[in-house]
């Protein structure tokens, strides 16, 4: 997997941008989660098959859960700034470590599902798959391997 990051000539930047959230799920796309997992998973399926809108900071939110004897309590608040740095410092960490480079954070990223699928299919087969063949799969070189040929599978093709 590393020497196909490495050798490509692919961006993130060459990712499509839109102004527009693509209609989820009523639509062939999903949201990716904001992970490295999420961007792994987006960078393997192919940069063709996906589509970034600009994120808006303000919508994502901080819970903090706190157990004591008298329950157990949350508090919501808006991530901050400093949260988000290292949310995106974490997920360019595992990319490199899978051999991929590093994304563009403000972006909410969407994947074009294959036609019959949607979220729950999508993510039970890739799942299942990566549990059932590859159950010793945990370095993030090794899970992109293993998600690639799983994509093969799912999207029908000779090369995700």
């Amino acid at each position: 997997m590393s020497g196909h990051a490495e050798a490509s000539a692919e961006s993130w930047d060459d990712v499509e941008l839109s102004p527009e959230v693509p209609i989820v799920p009523a639509s062939n796309w999903l949201e990716l989660p904001q992970s490295g997992w999420g961007a792994l998973v987006g960078w393997v399926a192919g940069l063709t098959r996906l589509v970034r809108c600009p994120d808006r900071p303000d919508q994502h939110v901080t819970t903090i859960t706190t157990s004591s004897p008298t329950g157990t309590h949350y508090q919501v608040r808006p991530r901050s700034a400093a949260e988000q740095a290292d949310l995106d410092a974490d997920i360019d960490a595992y990319l490199r470590d899978a051999g991929i480079p590093a994304r563009p954070s403000g972006y909410r990223w969407f994947l074009r599902l294959p036609a019959g699928y949607g979220e729950n299919r999508f993510w039970n087969d890739v799942h299942e798959s990566l549990n059932r063949e590859h159950v010793a799969a945990t370095h993030p070189a090794d899970v992109a391997r293993y998600v690639r040929k799983i994509l093969h599978k799912i999207y029908g093709t000779t090369g995700c």
